[in-house]
């Protein structure tokens, strides 16, 4: 399924022309470890549980940046997603995560394939450009 969803990914980019990443992002990141990354990412999540269960988790309630940042460590993983999962990942009630998910995958920063296995099951991963995207963020991120 992780092959699926990276063909549609890269079906997805031709939609992408180069404009569509801002000038003022570098052109590209330096080489990483993916599984240096997705360690990074899922710690990051911790941290940001972590505060939530100090202050609340209203005030600090981000769905959109916890579904990206879920995704981006299930792709440096090799791991695939169901909607469902990445409900409870995005930390908000599902009715709220599911409009957050058909926003992005509007949007193209997210794409869906069917588990051929079992078609009730929807997986999710991240569209090219959000992945671009995110790896210009995290190559920015001082000692990443």
């Amino acid at each position: 399924m992780t092959r699926a969803l990276a063909v549609m990914t890269d079906q997805h980019w031709g939609e992408y022309p180069d404009a569509a990443i801002p000038a003022d992002l570098p052109s590209g990141a330096p080489p990483f470890c993916p599984e240096a990354r997705a360690h990074m990412v899922r710690n990051l999540i911790r941290h940001r549980r972590r505060r939530e269960q100090l202050f609340g988790d209203e005030v600090f309630a981000d769905p959109v940046w916890d579904i990206l940042l879920d995704l981006y460590a299930s792709h440096h993983e090799g791991k695939n997603v169901a909607v469902t999962s990445l409900c409870i990942a995005a930390a908000v009630p599902p009715t709220t995560a599911l409009r957050w998910i058909k926003v992005m995958t509007e949007k193209g920063w997210l794409v869906r394939a069917r588990d051929p296995a079992d078609g009730r099951r929807v997986y999710v991963g991240l569209g090219a450009d959000a992945l671009v995207r995110l790896d210009l963020y995290f190559a920015g991120l001082p000692g990443v």
